[in-house]
């Protein structure tokens, strides 16, 4: 089947996104011999790749406005979490699994899910759906390994998710047009543009 070239560039993308995420599920599924230690360090790593991805994606469709919005929500999520953390730190909700504190979100998640959701906001959910993986495996890590509650991975989701709704801005290409103009008495051109 043919495809015009944007809609084959397009598809080689979301094909590339789809096999890295299967990738990294793969080589990070635990074993029975991996210690605790092995997934957490995991977990901090893979934590950075949706926004890592956003940032790459964002400067491939050369979306400089984008990485703007970007760093400023992943910015705005890292403070928001972190005020969070404190605020719940001495409550019930602050407490770990593991008898750690500031549990309540959990920041990991939050700043996973802020490059997802920057994605889904900027692009749409066909180029978030490998980011929302990862950052649910980030998730599936930190519960797993008792550093977080589900509601704590479920709210830093939640907070990356309705701080990209007020920050981000679909995302609308540079587009030139030229059309000529030809009328009673007339004759020239109408430029138009959008950025």
């Amino acid at each position: 089947m043919f495809h015009p070239p944007q809609t084959m560039n397009a598809l080689l993308r979301r094909t590339a996104c789809t096999l890295m995420t299967g990738v990294c599920l793969v080589l990070s599924t635990p074993s029975h011999a991996e210690a605790n230690r092995d997934q957490l360090t995991l977990s901090n790593w893979l934590k950075f790749v949706p926004a890592a991805g956003a940032a790459a994606y964002s400067t491939y469709e050369g979306d400089y406005r984008g990485l703007l919005q970007l760093g400023t929500e992943v910015v705005v999520t890292v403070a928001a979490t972190q005020g969070l953390k404190e605020a719940f730190k001495n409550g019930d909700w602050g407490t770990r699994p593991d008898g750690g504190t500031k549990s309540f979100p959990s920041g990991h998640t939050s700043f996973a899910c802020s490059g997802a959701a920057y994605l889904g906001e900027r692009y749409g959910w066909q180029e978030a759906a490998p980011a929302y993986a990862i950052s649910a495996w980030v998730a599936y890590i930190r519960v797993n390994e008792d550093k977080h509650y589900v509601r704590d991975v479920v709210a830093g989701c939640a907070l990356a998710w309705g701080i990209s709704k007020f920050i981000v801005k679909p995302y609308v290409p540079a587009q030139v047009s030229v059309t000529p103009v030809i009328g009673p008495g007339q004759v020239g051109l109408n430029v138009s543009a959008n950025w």
